[in-house]
C-alpha cells in the first residue's frame, strides 16, 4: 500500500465515531485545565533561571516521601524543582543525591529506570520566586493539577496506528501516522484550540493541499468516551451542563447556575 492511502485510511478510522465527544467541544470546556497551567509557566519564566516562554512543565504533586513532603515540579525528563515544605526551601542537586532513590521519580514521575542506577542524570532548578506563594498556589487549584495531563486517542490499521494527542499542559495538540519500521512517519501540530501551529515539519512528505484538508477535518473527530480519561470526562459533563467550576481548596465544588 502506497504511503499516501495508508495515511487516508489511518486518517479515514477517526470518522467512524459518529457518537463520541466533539474533539473541538472537548478542548473549549476543560480550557480551565491549560489557562491555570499558563499561570504556573508565567510565575516559572519569572522565577526560574534559564525557564522561557519555548520551556515546557509535565507534572505538579505535592507527595510524602521518608516521612517528609515536598512539592514536586518536572520540567522535563530528568529535571524538577523540588521544594521541602517544612523548610520551605529549594533541595539541591546533592539532596537530591542523597536523599532521593531512583524508583521514586520511576513510580510517581513516569522517569526512564536508568540500568546503572545513576541518579546524577538528574538535575534540579532552582525556584527562586516565594515558595509559600508557590504552595499555596498549588494546594488552591490542586484538584486540576492533579488531572491527567494528557489526552492519547489511538486507532491501529493492522502494523500502522494513528494517535491524536492533546496536552492539557502545555496547550497543544498533534495528530501522528506511523509504522513499525517508520515507513510512515508524520506529526502535525496544532495549537490548543486545534487551529493550526505555524510549526510543521511534515509539508514535503504530505504536500500543503492535503495537509490543509486533513486540518479542516480535525475539527470533526470526535472521541469516544471511553477513550477520555474519567477524570477528564467528568470535568467535561461538569462544565458540559453549565455548572460553573469553583475551587475550595483541594476539593472542587460544582454551582449549577
Amino acid at each position: 500500500m502506497e504511503k499516501a492511502q495508508l495515511r487516508d485510511n489511518l486518517f479515514a478510522k477517526y470518522f467512524e465515531v459518529t457518537d463520541g465527544v466533539l474533539a473541538t467541544d472537548l478542548v473549549a470546556k476543560l480550557s480551565f485545565i491549560p489557562e491555570l497551567w499558563k499561570s504556573l509557566h508565567a510565575l516559572c519564566e519569572k522565577n526560574v533561571k534559564h525557564f522561557d516562554s519555548y520551556s515546557d512543565l509535565e507534572q505538579f504533586k505535592l507527595l510524602e516521601y521518608n516521612k517528609k513532603k515536598y512539592l514536586i515540579l518536572k520540567l522535563k525528563i530528568f529535571k524538577y524543582i523540588i521544594t521541602d515544605i517544612e523548610k520551605l526551601e529549594n533541595i539541591s542537586n546533592e539532596e537530591i543525591f542523597n536523599e532521593f532513590e531512583e524508583d521514586f521519580f520511576v513510580d510517581n514521575f513516569n522517569e526512564i529506570k536508568l540500568q546503572d542506577k545513576n541518579m546524577r542524570m538528574y538535575s534540579i532548578y532552582n525556584y527562586n520566586g516565594n515558595l509559600q506563594a508557590l504552595v499555596d498556589f498549588y494546594i488552591e487549584n490542586q484538584s486540576i493539577f492533579s488531572l491527567p495531563a494528557k489526552l492519547h486517542y489511538k486507532l491501529e490499521l493492522d502494523s500502522a496506528w494513528t494517535s491524536f494527542v492533546i496536552d492539557f499542559v502545555n496547550g497543544r495538540a498533534h495528530l501522528i501516522f506511523q509504522t513499525p519500521d517508520q515507513f510512515l512517519y508524520e506529526q502535525l501540530f496544532l495549537r490548543y484550540d486545534l487551529s493550526v501551529s505555524r510549526m510543521q515539519d511534515a509539508t514535503s512528505r504530505i504536500g500543503i493541499k492535503r495537509m490543509q484538508e486533513i486540518f479542516e477535518k480535525i475539527k470533526e473527530i470526535r472521541i469516544p468516551k471511553e477513550a477520555i480519561l474519567s477524570d477528564l470526562y467528568a470535568q467535561f459533563l461538569i462544565q458540559d451542563s453549565g455548572c460553573k467550576h469553583i475551587l475550595e481548596k483541594i476539593k472542587t465544588t460544582n454551582v449549577c447556575e
